[in-house]
């Protein structure tokens, strides 16, 4: 992932680009109310500036408001047109007109107020919407990815850093669209302040101008460094708040609950995720300091550029330049709101450029299904698994990313219709990779594997999958009802899905448990979410894992110690069922560590140290000095006397070799 990431070339704004076009192509309403909220703000503004100076100079006499030039003087027309001045200057106040003037400027700032209220809220349920489509989105290409990518730490990292930018490093989602509109709202009112100013500016205000611009660029390029450091170190945060988030997982998942009260290691645990908690603080304290040392850099800053503002306009009064408190008071509010408009639109350039920082490890994260995915003119049919089924390992080696030695190296088989082939071997011989090799969970890092000639590398992989019907041993029940946990979705509007789910259920051997529950096949497994729920032990989640499997009904059927739970009577009933039900209907592969139970396969495979070392039916392999003959002996000898065994095989291995 690093190799491709050092290829990923992120064009300046990039991440607000993808984001708009996500909004646009699930929810264009929502970029619509955010433009209009943001119009909002400047046509506040415009009317503060107008009414304010017209409210100050009627009451308290104060001198004559002049009528301003540019945009603001049709804002200003149109107060008059609403409530007329009398004609000449004012030579005592007018509380009446005063009154009026104060009721404009309320209802002005009652109107947009109300409009920001409805629309902020609005925003969310329309944020939600996007956020919906947009996770959904991400959930599918997750799991399209390969899967020994996402096992790996370094993908589970690049995902922590990815969700920066999806939360804009904690703000919230869409916030970055937010800033955008923000800042194109600054614009605006950066615009109203100037269209005032204008006039004043151009005889009398280059020097003011100057200083603030100054002073601004002084206060921008602080609060730069401080949102550049803050997100360099959010970046490394992320990666220590995933591994703090396995700690309240553990903690609070009944699944762990027993292992850890029953080994005592609650403070073992509590010590570990303290020490995970003391990392993460460290991090908040680096940005404390950085925001200490910055935020009072700024704020000195903006007393100076406050105090240079008032000043210089004190000054201006003084020499008669303002003859209207009203027009004072405007012109220092709008050099203010000039001064915070130019802070906002070069703070919120910076933001965004800066969230490309996020946007490069999630366009990573992104990517990466797309990079797995074959195109359509690649993508080849998947054979049918008809009666001239071949799936043939050619040469097959697989490594993990990082190690510097294969899981599985130089494996040649073949699998043909209707076989039941037995895999056996130590722990870490590569059985269980050897299985995800041929269900496309991995990729082999050499050779081949295919289906009748087919190279399966270039099959739809969903396609390809349905062929397989799988129990794995770490198999996985989902707190959803009995039905879902065996149907998964599949055939929900099959008329004869009730049917086929019993039938299931009755194959591995659960009818009475299931008929005992309350709501039957629509009780709830667990009780994360409804009190009265079914936890099955150990054996019973294993058979519901098999009834899964086998309501599925695929050519092909992986058995990943699918007994492993279960007591030696159930174990017995369905080893049996298996054999006599299936045979001859499925092709089966049985992963296993119990012997006894592979002596009825056409073919055994054994696998020692990443290697196919050996392979046959039970005879052929029992009756010479093998690895499989071995560990059979070893696992018998708790229940027979070997010596009888010896006999009875090299027995067997005689009558084998003599000629018909």
């Amino acid at each position: 992932m690093e190799k491709q990431n050092k290829k990923l070339k992120i064009k300046p704004f990039e991440g607000l680009g993808f984001l708009f076009r996500t909004c646009w192509k699930y929810n264009p309403r929502f970029l619509f109310l955010l433009l209009f909220n943001t119009l909002i703000g400047p046509v506040a503004t415009q009317f503060t500036l107008i009414l304010s100076p017209l409210l100050i100079d009627t009451v308290f006499l104060t001198g004559q408001t002049t009528v301003p030039q540019g945009l603001s003087r049709y804002v200003r027309l149109f107060v008059d047109a609403l409530i007329p001045r009398p004609a000449g200057v004012l030579t005592a106040p007018d509380y009446s007109l005063g009154v009026k003037y104060m009721i404009m400027l309320l209802a002005s700032i009652l109107v947009t107020s109300l409009l920001q209220t409805v629309i902020t809220n609005r925003l969310q349920v329309e944020r939600m919407i996007v956020y919906k489509e947009f996770r959904l989105e991400m959930a599918r290409r997750i799991m399209s990815v390969r899967y020994e990518r996402t096992e790996a730490s370094d993908f589970l990292d690049l995902k922590s850093r990815a969700d920066q930018y999806i939360t804009a490093g904690g703000a919230g989602f869409g916030q970055i669209l937010d800033t955008a509109f923000a800042l194109f709202s600054s614009f605006l009112t950066m615009f109203v302040y100037v269209d005032y100013l204008r006039d004043y500016l151009r005889e009398h205000g280059g020097a003011l101008i100057l200083l603030v611009l100054l002073l601004s660029g002084i206060s921008i390029w602080l609060n730069y460094r401080l949102a550049r450091k803050n997100i360099e170190i959010n970046l490394e945060k992320s990666v220590q708040e995933r591994r703090a988030g396995y700690f309240i997982l553990i903690s609070q998942n009944f699944k762990y609950g027993k292992e850890i009260r029953g080994n005592g290691c609650n403070d073992w645990i509590l010590g570990r995720y303290t020490g995970q908690l003391n990392v993460l603080q460290r991090f908040n304290e680096k940005m404390a300091r950085y925001g200490i040392r910055y935020g009072a850099l700024t704020l000195f800053v903006s007393i100076a550029q406050r105090a240079v503002t008032y000043g210089f306009l004190i000054g201006e009064a003084r020499a008669g330049q303002i003859v209207s408190a009203g027009v004072f008071s405007a012109m220092l509010q709008s050099v203010e709101g000039l001064s915070g408009g130019l802070k906002a639109v070069v703070g919120g350039i910076a933001s965004l450029n800066q969230y490309n920082k996020y946007y490069e490890s999630f366009k990573e994260y992104y990517t990466l299904s797309d990079s797995d995915a074959l195109s359509q003119e690649e993508t080849l049919p998947v054979p049918a698994f008809g009666d001239d089924l071949c799936i043939r390992f050619e040469d097959v080696c697989f490594r993990y990313p990082g190690m510097d030695h294969d899981a599985l190296s130089h494996v040649s088989c073949e699998i043909r219709r209707n076989d039941i082939v037995s895999i056996v071997g130590e722990n870490g011989a590569g059985k269980s990779t050897f299985i995800k090799l041929l269900l496309r969970l991995y990729e082999p890092t050499a050779g081949r594997i295919t289906v009748n000639g087919a190279d399966i590398a270039k099959m739809n992989r969903r396609e390809y999958a349905g062929r397989f019907a799988c129990v794995f041993q770490d198999f996985q029940l989902l707190s959803f009802s009995v039905k879902d946990n065996i149907s998964l979705g599949l055939h929900e509007d099959d008329p004869d899905g009730e049917r086929r789910i019993e039938e299931a259920i009755a194959f591995a051997g659960l009818t009475e448990k299931i008929a005992s529950l309350e709501k039957g096949t629509d009780t709830m497994i667990y009780r994360e979410f409804d009190p009265k729920g079914y936890t099955p032990s150990g054996g019973e989640g294993q058979r519901l894992a098999l009834a899964r499997a086998v309501y599925r009904d695929s050519d092909v059927l992986i058995l990943d110690e699918p007994t492993a739970a279960l007591d030696p009577n159930i174990e017995y009933e369905l080893n049996n069922r298996i054999r006599s039900r299936l045979h001859g209907k499925k092709t089966i592969l049985n992963v296993s560590h119990r012997l006894h139970s592979v002596r009825y396969s056409n073919k055994i495979f054994v696998f020692h140290e990443g290697r196919l070392a050996e392979s046959g039916t039970h005879e052929t392999l029992f009756s010479q000095p093998t690895l499989y003959r071995q560990m059979f002996e070893r696992q018998a000898s708790d229940y027979v006397d070997m010596s009888q065994l010896s006999q009875a095989s090299d027995h067997a291995g005689t009558a084998e070799r003599e000629p018909v």
